[in-house]
């Protein structure tokens, strides 16, 4: 197929491409000269956004996940994202895969290792710290801030992304268009500019969070493996390059042949990873300690997503839980693109149990193995993981708890490297979708042009690397300012989702089509962009649908 008329081959939106690149570099010279500056004002505006508007962004998640269970339980969870007869791009494995890989990254390991450490030292609700009540309420605020709330975010928008890239056959991927049902000629203007700026710079300010936590956990293993004493600029430098050059060369090969591949064997390293630390550690008590965790996150849900604490001023929600749920917003929109991305052929209903279900489950499961096995090494005294932490950091953590594991350095290997391919294969996902938003158009089957992937992945790469060097704590207002983009990008998002209800029913005005034998709903728009109550072919279940597993 040739390229759109009036416009150049993988041609740029000049409007998203250069206002993001020049703010990302003014920022970071601005945290280089002036650190200490620049975190004491950010510092100031993080304590306003997490505390002043916790309740904001509870209620807004808890609205995201209405959102999408109203979306997958009603009729309209049927619809296809795909034309009529469309086969699913990918194999459900694969798919999966790729929906759990790209919505977390590393951070998911080494979070799983620690983050029950830091909940234990300053727990919630006034529990003791140090306690086992302390101990039960970091398997359950784990599994709570990775679960269906943080999913929810991604999903819904993907969905409304797919059914516009899909049904209505959008030519580009720019949030601006997106939101144009809503915004109207508004979106060629300041607001669309402006949803398209906050969609890149939270995105990239986020990568080069990524960057910064994950770089230290690698290199610390690697030190550990090698027998040093510490780090060093070098090896760090290393790091930073491997996560640069891999998901580069992955996404040169494409969604298909590169991303997808290196999903797959993500998701296979996981999983034989898991079973083999729950088979060598106590295995008992990690599988009792789960399940008491998910007893009281199930328990308890609802007033974790409400609860803020505010009499008793622990500061926990804050600290945590509204710190988490503004991290998934920033990342909701890339990481929603890009789910929108691989799901053509997909019902919506089938999305949501994507993310909400498995992509939930997933998560849960390494925050029941990792600080499980934790857990009893730090209660029964066999190890102190939380001086640890205060000597060496996450890192140290990480390698002491491993290494009462019989072949410890295998695993201890097998955890480093695990940890490097799930952070490429997150960044692949912001690559892509970097790529894809700031690309003038951009039809289905088109990937964006290999120059602007690998642009903003070696951008993120030598901005980090730079500022690591000059001043690593230069990298942490910049993790503050990402997650500040989180409160304008809530109603970003809320126009995204009321775009998309109003474009299906302008384009479906008299109804859905009847769905056919699979309570699959097939949307066809005609030359004038009204929809069509019968489309011509309703097929039967393919190989790959959820319907008829493909694996």
């Amino acid at each position: 197929m040739s390229a759109p008329s009036g416009h150049k081959e993988g041609a740029i939106d000049k409007w998203v491409f250069y206002p993001a690149l020049i703010v990302t570099l003014v920022m970071g010279v601005y945290f280089v000269y002036d650190p200490a500056g620049s975190n004491a004002i950010l510092g100031q505006l993080h304590k306003f956004t997490t505390n002043e508007l916790g309740w904001f962004f509870l209620l807004a998640t808890v609205a995201a996940v209405v959102f999408c269970l109203v979306l997958a339980m009603g009729r309209m969870g049927g619809v296809v994202l795909g034309d009529p007869g469309q086969k699913p791009a990918f194999s459900t494995f694969t798919w999966i895969g790729l929906i759990f890989t790209s919505g977390t990254g590393g951070s998911l390991l080494y979070l799983g290792s620690v983050e029950w450490i830091w909940i234990m030292q300053a727990p919630p609700f006034g529990v003791e710290p140090g306690s086992a009540d302390a101990a039960r309420w970091a398997s359950a605020y784990g599994m709570f801030h990775w679960g269906p709330s943080a999913w929810a975010w991604y999903i819904c928008c993907a969905i409304p992304m797919a059914y516009f890239f899909y049904i209505r056959k959008q030519k580009n991927m720019k949030v601006s268009e997106f939101v144009r049902p809503v915004l109207g000629n508004y979106a060629d203007g300041f607001a669309g500019h402006l949803c398209n700026f906050l969609y890149m710079f939270g995105m990239i300010g986020g990568v080069m969070t990524s960057l910064a936590l994950g770089t230290p956990l690698i290199s610390g293993v690697i030190v550990y493996l090698a027998g040093w004493e510490s780090s060093n600029p070098f090896l760090d430098t290393f790091v930073i390059f491997l996560w640069t050059f891999i998901p580069l060369v992955a996404l040169i090969f494409g969604l298909q042949r590169g991303v997808s591949v290196l999903s797959e064997w993500n998701v296979r390293a996981d999983i034989v990873m898991l079973i083999a630390i729950l088979v060598c550690a106590p295995t008992a008590f990690i599988l009792n300690q789960s399940v008491d965790g998910l007893g009281l996150l199930l328990q308890n849900f609802i007033y974790m997503s409400f609860v803020t604490d505010v009499l008793r001023e622990t500061g926990f929600p804050q600290a945590w839980t509204v710190f988490y749920f503004s991290w998934w917003v920033v990342y909701a929109l890339p990481f929603g693109l890009f789910i929108a991305k691989i799901s053509k052929g997909r019902t919506i209903r089938e999305v949501v149990a994507g993310g909400l279900i498995f992509g939930s489950l997933g998560c849960m499961v390494f925050y029941m193995v990792l600080p499980g096995f934790g857990i009893d090494l730090q209660m029964t005294g066999e190890a102190d993981l939380m001086a640890a932490m205060s000597e060496g950091g996450r890192g140290k953590v990480v390698t002491t708890m491993l290494s009462h594991l019989p072949m410890s350095s295998l695993f201890i290997f097998a955890f480093g490297a695990i940890t490097l391919i799930s952070y490429i294969t997150g960044h692949c996902a912001v690559g892509y979708s970097l790529a894809a938003a700031t690309q003038e158009e951009l039809r289905d089957d088109q990937d964006p042009a290999k120059w602007n992937v690998a642009f903003w992945l070696i951008l993120a790469g030598a901005v980090s690397l730079g500022l690591y060097f000059i001043n690593p704590e230069s990298l942490k207002p910049l993790q503050t300012v990402s997650i500040l983009t989180g409160f304008p990008l809530v109603f970003v998002i809320w126009i995204l989702c009321q775009s998309f209800m109003k474009a299906i029913k302008q384009d479906f005005a008299e109804g859905l089509p009847a769905p056919d034998g699979q309570n699959r709903i097939w949307l066809e728009l005609d030359a004038q962009g009204n929809g069509v109550k019968e489309p011509a072919a309703k097929p039967a279940a393919e190989p790959g649908a959820v319907a008829v597993p493909a694996e």
